[in-house]
């Protein structure tokens, strides 16, 4: 039995230069996006900041994947705070939509790692050079 490799075109990642001005812009869009009349309602919301988190991991895969959320909560902080500047109170229903986009989008890439560890994928104690050969 003979197997045939398709070969699937990728997209080239960024570089990592571009990362900082792409997640200023990434997150420009979706602040500014939550802003809108569009994105008061709960389903719009959640979808919103899940596209976002999902673009911010697919179009930068070299970064931890534990800064994405982080930096995906400091837009949800702002999302929230910028109406306060008009005269509007926080919505504890927008918070919560916009928290659970966050993590509809990051879960499965944690939860896959917890069962790479299950199934024993472990690195060592230290990844760094003089940490592994005990310089």
């Amino acid at each position: 039995m003979s197997v045939q490799l398709v070969h699937i075109p990728a997209l080239w990642p960024l570089k990592r230069p571009f990362y900082m001005p792409l997640a200023f812009m990434l997150g420009a869009v979706v602040l500014g996006l939550s802003l809108t009349p569009f994105a008061q309602a709960f389903l719009p919301r959640v979808l919103l900041f899940y596209a976002g988190t999902s673009a911010a991991y697919s179009l930068m895969p070299f970064v931890r994947r534990g800064d994405i959320p982080l930096v995906a909560a400091w837009v949800v902080l702002l999302s929230e705070l910028a109406p306060c500047f008009a005269g509007h109170l926080m919505s504890p229903a927008n918070v919560l939509a916009d928290a659970l986009g966050v993590l509809m989008a990051a879960a499965p890439i944690f939860i896959a790692r917890q069962r790479q560890v299950l199934q024993g994928d472990v690195r060592p104690g230290g990844r760094r050079a003089s940490e592994i050969s005990g310089v």
